[in-house]
């Protein structure tokens, strides 16, 4: 693992300063209230600052090997005891070694120095603690930061699967109705038959081509739309007829793939099979507020015999929206004089 003093040079830096803050300190307890000359008092503080400074950078793998290896907290401890011992052993030994070559001919300060032990294991300890303590702080973070990521990487992994099985629904749906418009022609038309089959194909080909969570723009979406309700017009003739008020500016913006195709298919499974009229299904597209807002429009006739529907294609849309955009409240829907009317509010970036 990489050490946390060692990513950036600003975090090399506060770490260095730390400890030159450590250091004046030091060199100032010296010198104001153990009447050492400002000379020892700095070679004093520099020399063993550094040194655990040095040492106290490889404390951070023992934190580290800690967080790998999940031991139980007596063996954390007796750990720590056993580095902490060797530590201060090595600092105090090394520490003194260095000094003897500069503190032979001053009494007061070779004084101060033999009665110093105590003072530095207090200070050594000290200095340990909170660098352990800083490293179980910055290990404690690390490991926040890789669950966040691990757990927002498992949310997108929950959310595609859902979209990829919300779409695995609509399609079968789709598919079943227009083989049973196909089955109907393939005696009376079997020409008419031939070409929805083609158109059938196309449309299928732009499904499966798309990801259940991809953005496409509202044109290839609409000419998509077109080729379904292309192959129930084949079916249907002058029954059904079809109007569409977009604009360039819509026609430019994104929406989720497959999101329209159920709205037509519903329009017209509840407005066209049931009405002996003509049904127009109106599609119009304005930006308000920053959303796409894209309303389809159906009559139907009152008086006909309602086929009972499950509900799936409005249901499976209005939950694509919400893991999609993470919004409630995207898709509304009324029926009023005759009208149906359902309206998607699509949030868009720019």
């Amino acid at each position: 693992m990489n050490h946390p003093f060692f990513k950036s040079l600003q975090h090399l830096l506060i770490y260095a300063g730390a400890w030159i803050t450590v250091t004046v300190i030091h060199a100032a307890v010296l010198l104001f209230f153990y009447d050492i000359s400002i000379t020892f008092s700095l070679i004093d503080a520099i020399l063993f600052n550094t040194l655990f400074a040095l040492f106290g950078l490889s404390l951070w793998y023992i934190v580290a090997h800690s967080r790998f290896n999940k031991s139980p907290i007596l063996n954390g401890f007796i750990t720590h005891i056993t580095s902490v011992t060797l530590l201060l052993l090595i600092w105090i030994s090394l520490g003194d070694l260095i000094l003897s070559f500069f503190s032979e001919n001053n009494l007061q300060y070779y004084k101060f120095h033999s009665t110093a032990l105590p003072w530095r294991i207090i200070s050594g300890i000290f200095y340990y603690s909170i660098l352990i303590l800083i490293y179980y702080i910055i290990n404690y973070y690390n490991d926040l930061q890789e669950r966040s990521i691990r757990e927002t990487r498992l949310n997108e992994i929950i959310r595609t699967t859902e979209l990829d099985l919300l779409k695995s629904q609509i399609n079968p749906h789709f598919l079943f109705n227009s083989l049973n418009s196909i089955s109907s022609l393939t005696i009376t038309n079997p020409a008419k038959a031939q070409e929805m089959i083609i158109k059938l194909s196309d449309f299928l080909r732009y499904s499966i081509s798309q990801d259940s969570s991809s953005l496409v723009s509202l044109k290839e979406e609409i000419e998509n739309a077109k080729r379904y309700l292309e192959i129930e017009q084949i079916r249907f003739g002058n029954k059904l007829q079809l109007e569409f008020n977009i604009s360039e500016f819509c026609f430019e913006k994104l929406v989720p793939a497959m999101i329209l195709q159920p709205l037509f298919e519903n329009a017209v499974k509840h407005g066209v099979y049931e009405s002996t009229e003509e049904v127009y299904i109106k599609t119009n597209c304005h930006s308000e507020k920053g959303s796409l807002k894209i309303t389809i429009t159906n009559n139907f006739d009152p008086e006909a015999k309602t086929k009972q529907g499950t509900g799936l294609g409005i249901k499976n849309i209005s939950e694509r929206l919400k893991l999609m955009y993470q919004q409630n409240i995207l898709l509304n829907y009324e029926k009023e004089n005759n009208l149906f009317t359902i309206e998607l509010a699509i949030p868009q970036n720019s």
